[in-house]
């Protein structure tokens, strides 16, 4: 329940940013060739919230859905084949092994107790069972692997984490990294958020930024901080979760319905509007050009773009 009284404040929330805080002209030009539709209609509209998503190693597409406690699997037509008892399931991905992984949001509300946790599953299993892989997070959203099996966790409460292989918490690497209200010139929001790594460099999203920035972690030394990207400037942003389309190219939902595509090394960007706000993304094993998208509704949206004029 307390759960869900955040989710109903957060959309009430985004809808007057919408009107609040139009886009900045620079940041409207459109993508080139851009298809939106729906995959997956909400199950129930705003209670199917759908946090988060991600591609298993067979191409099948995982949805986290927090105030239903559930993992959905969904096929190429949208409908759903397997699911999961995750408690207020956040971020999911895939992992080095094959499993997938899903963060759990921790059940007192300031996460003061560190009662979050990572789960994993087998998704190839006809009823699949989880088993708890990290324990003592705070309030885990966003979950990225590196190639060497090490998990990363935009954890809203404690910051940027990062869990090594068999789940032990590396707090020293963690120690470095970005952390939730301590802002500078570079941390110029709070609540980290979405993570994604690309090749050797972690991008992370912050909930609440004057910017709608994005950071670059380098993973080797988190220290080292810095830009990737301003996506709302000059005015602020809710940005959500993120992913990589390919090197150097960031897929970054906002809950004021948009979609940035940014490369990281041109510092250009476009955007696709979404029409609902949107909370996740995740890009097709299969074909590049094809996005699903979570939103707050519960809605998973299909989106296709081709041409990207961003390079």
């Amino acid at each position: 329940m307390r759960r869900l009284t955040v989710f109903l404040a957060a959309t009430a929330a985004s809808v007057a940013m919408i009107w609040a805080n139009p886009l900045p002209a620079d940041a409207a030009s459109p993508c080139s060739t851009v298809r939106v539709g729906t995959l997956k209609a909400a199950p129930v509209p705003v209670l199917g919230w759908s946090e988060n998503l991600a591609y298993d190693r067979d191409g099948a597409l995982w949805v986290t859905r927090t105030a239903m406690s559930t993992v959905e699997r969904l096929d190429d037509r949208g409908r759903v084949t397997a699911s999961v008892s995750v408690p207020f399931p956040g971020g999911i991905a895939a992992g080095p092994d094959g499993r997938m992984y899903v963060t759990s949001f921790s059940k007192d509300a300031l996460g003061l107790l560190r009662t979050g946790r990572i789960y994993s599953f087998d998704p190839a299993a006809a009823q699949p069972k989880t088993r708890i892989y990290t324990q003592g997070l705070g309030f885990p959203n966003g979950l990225a692997f590196d190639a060497k099996g090490n998990a990363y966790v935009g954890d809203t409460w404690q910051g940027v984490l990062k869990v090594l292989p068999g789940g032990r918490v590396d707090r020293r690497w963690s120690s470095k990294a970005p952390r939730n209200l301590t802002p500078s010139t570079t941390v110029n929001g709070s609540s980290m958020n979405g993570v994604a790594v690309d090749g050797d460099n972690l991008y992370v999203t912050m909930t609440t930024s004057v910017s709608g920035r994005v950071l670059k972690v380098p993973l080797a030394q988190p220290n080292r901080t810095s830009v990737a990207a301003d996506l709302t400037a000059p005015i602020p942003g809710i940005v959500d979760d993120l992913t990589v389309v390919r090197r150097g190219t960031l897929a970054v939902t906002t809950t004021t319905g948009q979609l940035f595509i940014a490369n990281t090394v041109a510092r250009t960007q476009c955007v696709v509007q979404l029409g609902q706000p949107a909370t996740s993304v995740a890009v097709n094993p299969d074909d590049a050009t094809e996005l699903a998208v979570g939103t707050e509704l519960g809605d998973i949206l299909r989106v296709r773009i081709s041409g990207l004029a961003i390079t």
